[in-house]
Parts: C-alpha cells; structure tokens; sequence
C-alpha cells in the first residue's frame, strides 16, 4: 500500500513539473515573440513630415551605388537622377493618391524581407518603402529574383521602374538641389580637365592612406559655385588643393 501511495505521489509530481515545465516554455515562446515584433517594429525606418512618403531602391549584384533610384514627396514631387543631375516630374494628387494607396496595401499585406536568393550573397535586390496618411511605414525588401507568389511584389516595382524612367526621361533639371562632390587620389583616372578649386568654398577633409575616398555635401551658394567650377556632373577632373592634385566629381543629392 505505501509503495502504491508513493507510486502516486511521484506520479503527480512529475505531471505538476511537466505541466509547470509547459507552462514556462510557452510563457517564454510568448515573451520571445512578443519582444521579436517589438524589435522588429523598432527596426522601421522612422518618417518625419518633409521626409519622401515613397522610396525605390534597386540594386545589383554586390553593390548599391546609384540604387537609389527614385523618391516622391508628399506633395507629389517625384524625382531622381539623370546623368548625376535632379530632374523632378509633378505627379497629380490623384496619380499619387492612387499610388500611394495601392504601395501601402501591398506592403501592409506582405512586409519585410523575402529572400529568393538560396543563400547566395551575390544577388541583387529592390526595396520599395511607402509611407500610410497616419505616417506609418510600411517597407519590403525583395532579394534575388522572384517567384510566382511575388507576382504582386514584382507588379509595384516594374509600377516604380516605369515611373522612374518617366522621371528620368521627361523630369525637369533641379539646379538648385544640393550636390555630393566625392575627392580621391588615382594616378591611373584620365580627367576630362583641369580645373581650380574656388577659394570662397571650404574643401573635404581631404584623403589619407586609411581613408582614400572622401565626400561632402554642398548646398545653396556653394554648391552653384561647386558646378561652375567642376564642370558636368559625373566628370572626372583634375583639381589641385594645396600641395595635392586629386581628382574630384559630383553628382546631386536626392532630397
């Protein structure tokens, strides 16, 4: 009898631990997940009022530079470069509330990253992030090429490329936006020319053998200065600063 008894007790021990065992890994897969969204929630990009509602982002295997492709304001100012210049097109209030609409649908329904790249690093990607009328962001990143459940991923963004394009093709020239101008040292770089530094506009930390490339951004009367001075966007020139002769181009900034 005592040894049932003592069968029993052990018996309902062990279920009280099991279930007390259950209970705390749920509890803990819950605080898991709870604390996963809220990280994830605070990794969005934050928005501030002024700041582009759309953005399209498109990059090629194993660099981004130029990916930036396209950016609209909320008042309807769609713009991008052409030729290292701004051009800027004027979409409708309904053009973009149409827009904007079906981006926030979208995403809204399939956020994040998908990756269709099968673990290889090598391949590129489209970021497309829009902005809701309550200032909420929703942004999905594709990677790779996609599949046939990404047909209305892949549907916003040739939507974007067409845009883009449009922009590029037919956009305004913006000669007041601001410029990068980006210094490096390259004995093997051709310059188209020669040209002088304007003494009434400060220079870029200039470069060091840990930091061979330096950029800085130019606005208003420096930067109309700049573009007098350097000649086109995107050309490489020979410019002496000081005791050194580097080469130096430029290209506008998106807002």
């Amino acid at each position: 009898m005592i040894r049932f008894l003592l069968a029993a007790a052990l018996l309902l021990a062990g279920c009280s631990e099991t279930s007390k065992t259950a209970e705390t890994g749920k509890a803990a897969e819950t605080s898991k997940t709870a604390e996963t969204g809220k990280a994830a929630e605070s990794a969005k990009p934050a928005w501030a009022p002024g700041d582009p509602v759309i953005r399209f982002l498109s990059c090629g295997p194993m660099t981004c530079v130029g990916g930036d492709r396209l950016r609209v304001g909320e008042d309807g100012r769609a713009v991008s470069l052409r030729d290292g210049e701004l051009v800027v097109v004027r979409l409708s209030t309904a053009e973009l509330r149409d827009l904007r609409s079906e981006l926030v649908a979208l995403l809204a329904w399939r956020e994040g990253t998908i990756d269709r790249t099968g673990g290889a690093s090598d391949q590129p990607f489209s970021v497309v992030t829009v902005v809701d009328s309550g200032g909420g962001v929703h942004e999905t990143r594709l990677e790779g090429g996609p599949l046939v459940e990404d047909e209305r991923i892949f549907a916003a963004i040739q939507r974007l490329s067409a845009l883009t394009d449009r922009v590029r093709t037919t956009g305004e020239l913006d000669l007041t936006a601001p410029i990068e101008v980006t210094l490096y040292q390259d004995e093997n770089t051709d310059p188209v020319r020669r040209v002088t530094w304007p003494r009434d506009v400060p220079t870029p930390a200039l470069p060091t053998p840990d930091r061979w490339i330096v950029s800085q951004v130019y606005r208003g009367q420096e930067a109309k200065t700049l573009r007098a001075a350097l000649g086109a966007a995107e050309d490489n020139v020979e410019v002496r600063i000081g005791k050194r002769t580097l080469i130096a181009s430029w290209k506008a900034e998106l807002p």
